[in-house]
C-alpha cells in the first residue's frame, strides 16, 4: 500500500491538468480564429459559409460571433479546470492506523 506524502499533486492530477489544459488552449485559439478571419475563408469544419452573388458563390465577409464567445469562454472553463485540479486540496483523509 502506497501512500501520498502530500508533498505535490498527485500524477493523476497532473494528468487530467495537463489535458484540461491542451482543452483549454484549444478553445482559445479557436475563439480567436472565429474572432480574426470571415466565415468565408474558415475551413469548412469551422463553418465556412458562402453567398449567391447573381449567379455565383462567393464567400462570406461575416463573422461568427456566438462561435467565437462561446469557444472563449470554453476555454476559460477549461483553464480554470486545470488550475482548479493542480491547486485544490480536497479534505484530507486521516490514516487509519
Amino acid at each position: 500500500m502506497s501512500r501520498s506524502t502530500g508533498t505535490g499533486p498527485a500524477s493523476g492530477r497532473i494528468a487530467s491538468a495537463a489535458i484540461l489544459g491542451i482543452v483549454a488552449i484549444a478553445f482559445l485559439v479557436v475563439g480567436i480564429i472565429f474572432c480574426v478571419e470571415p466565415a468565408g475563408s474558415l475551413p469548412g469544419w469551422l463553418g465556412h459559409e458562402t453567398i449567391m452573388v447573381g449567379r455565383q458563390s462567393v464567400p462570406s465577409p461575416s463573422y461568427h460571433p456566438l462561435r467565437a464567445v462561446g469557444s472563449l469562454i470554453a476555454g476559460v472553463v477549461f483553464g480554470i479546470g486545470a488550475w482548479f485540479s493542480l491547486k485544490y486540496k480536497g479534505q484530507e483523509v486521516a490514516a487509519a492506523r
